[in-house]
């Protein structure tokens, strides 16, 4: 059998690309990391309720950021820090943390006032630099591109809680039925 000097040239060219293109692939590993690393803005959010309350009553203050945690993968990764800063109507401070947020970044903690008043409440993320641990045994660091990269702190709007001498009462559930 004799092939033609045309497909002789063809197959070789062929081969010679194909050889090309996988030292291409082998060559350049796939990299998904930023240089410089990265400053990410997060915008805070608390809330209290209810709104009003008694004086000895529980109140409880939620906070949440825009961003979750980007290396976090259920128990795993990265978690933001939270403090939450308490104005009391005689103008005094207290400082409720630090807590340490759940996956999606977020948190709450009760808070039971002792004046009749205006509270307010702030609640700041500390700044936090993405480390991705602790590393998931199964599947490695969720988002590993993100790693060095600097989640920057962040405070809430403050958000007001207005406390009364008389108690507020609790939310009532409504009866189970008896029969079908």
């Amino acid at each position: 059998m004799k092939f033609s000097t045309n497909k002789v040239e063809v197959t070789a060219i062929s081969f010679v690309l194909v050889l090309t293109f996988a030292a291409t692939f082998v060559a350049l590993p796939i990299v998904s990391a930023h240089d410089p690393a990265w400053e990410i803005t997060v915008f805070t959010y608390a809330l209290v309720r209810p709104n009003p309350v008694g004086v000895g009553q529980e109140a409880m203050i939620i906070f949440w950021p825009n961003l979750i945690p980007p290396t976090a993968n259920g128990p795993y990764g990265d978690r933001y820090t939270w403090t939450v800063e308490v104005t009391k109507p005689d103008n005094s401070k207290q400082t409720l943390g630090p807590f340490t947020s759940d996956p999606i970044g977020g948190g709450w903690t009760s808070y039971t006032p002792d004046q009749v008043g205006t509270y307010t409440f702030v609640a700041t993320v500390d700044e936090h630099t993405l480390t991705g641990l602790p590393v998931s045994p199964d599947s490695g660091i969720y988002h590993p591109d993100n790693v060095n990269d600097t989640i920057l702190g962040s405070s809430s709007e403050p958000v007001s809680l207005v406390v009364q001498e008389d108690p507020i009462e609790g939310w009532r559930e409504a009866p189970l039925l008896t029969e079908y």
